[in-house]
């Protein structure tokens, strides 16, 4: 009687260990037959329900099968933990196989989608942020070794000047940009309000890309009408400014048109236009999202960190503004930023 009583009791801590581990488990002998199973605690947890009475050739396909029972006959036969990743109901899972009594082994299914995906998001940054840190940096080094020879003309080394001046404002803002993403996640992110004219925040931003549409063909055309006092951080609206400039740039093909406006409009509204390609509809609210690159600008091979229009949409937002873009494919995209006073 006292052996019942123990064994019942071992079998209920077991079961209240198993019922605690949020991973989907799967209680599977040597010859793949499922005997016991218990559904996972995640929103993703797999159809368990049709599981008991089956065995992994009739639930999974052949590869995923092969895959589960060649860890199974592995972990059986050195008493090693196998850990093996599959692919189930269109999601990664990390599949850990445990020796138990006799031939059984006990199978944790993990749902592992989102550490994949950020591990993927990762690596297409950090490949990104190489690709814009080495552009303006080669410009840079490039114009210094010719401002070292004597033999260029005042023209040609105020144009030297220029391509320096534009690829360190480049590297600036990408690290500026950098920095803000960490004060975002870190809920540190503040901006520095005062009255303030943007007249000369916005002529200042402009010119610095007037080297850069000289030596891309492109006319860039400065409407600045005069502004009213409103409340606002210059630096950070000269950051969102330059962030809407740069892509631009980016997507504006020679001999097309940038414009760079400002008007009174219940406060400031400002507008940065291009003829480019434009941004399909489809793919507008991906726009302002953390390391978010669309379709278009992937296929046409432009590189980006995904996170200019991001890091603008929180400045914009912290002065209560709005900022929002309006664009057909084909013809142009114009990017509007409203601050109020």
């Amino acid at each position: 009687m006292q052996e019942n009583i123990l064994e019942y009791q071992r079998e209920q801590r077991i079961r209240a260990i198993l019922e605690a581990i949020p991973d989907d488990l799967m209680l599977v002998d040597s010859a793949g037959n499922i005997r016991e199973y218990k559904a996972g605690k995640s929103a993703n947890h797999l159809p368990m329900d049709r599981f008991l009475g089956t065995t992994l050739g009739e639930l999974f396909t052949e590869t995923v099968s092969e895959q589960l029972q060649s860890a199974i006959r592995a972990g059986l036969n050195s008493l090693q933990t196998p850990v093996i990743e599959v692919t189930l109901e269109g999601r990664d899972f990390e599949a850990r196989v445990v020796p138990m009594e006799s031939d059984l082994v006990l199978i944790l299914f993990r749902d592992v989608t989102v550490e994949r995906e950020a591990e993927r998001l990762k690596s297409e940054f950090i490949a990104a942020v190489s690709h814009e840190l080495k552009t303006p940096l080669a410009s840079i080094l490039g114009f210094s070794e010719l401002l070292l020879d004597d033999s260029y003309s005042p023209a040609e080394l105020k144009e030297f000047l220029e391509n320096i001046q534009y690829s360190s404002l480049r590297l600036k803002d990408m690290v500026n940009n950098l920095l803000d993403t960490s004060r975002l996640e870190a809920g540190r992110f503040t901006v520095s309000q005062q009255p303030v004219d943007l007249q000369f925040t916005l002529a200042q931003t402009g010119r610095s890309f007037a080297g850069v549409a000289k030596l891309s063909q492109i006319h860039f055309i400065w409407e600045l009408d005069p502004l009213p006092i409103i409340e606002a951080d210059p630096e950070r609206i000269g950051q969102v400014v330059g962030n809407l400039l740069s892509n631009a740039f980016k997507f504006c093909p020679k001999g097309g048109t940038i414009w760079l406006r400002a008007r009174p409009h219940g406060g400031v509204l400002l507008e940065v236009e291009d003829t480019g390609p434009g941004i399909p509809l489809e793919e507008q609210s991906q726009l302002f999202h953390r390391y978010s690159r669309t379709p278009s600008a992937m296929r046409r091979g432009i590189v980006g960190t995904g996170l200019g229009l991001y890091i603008s949409k929180a400045i914009v937002e912290a002065h209560q503004g709005r900022i929002w873009v309006e664009s057909q494919g084909g013809k142009g995209a114009k990017f509007s930023v409203w601050l109020p006073f």
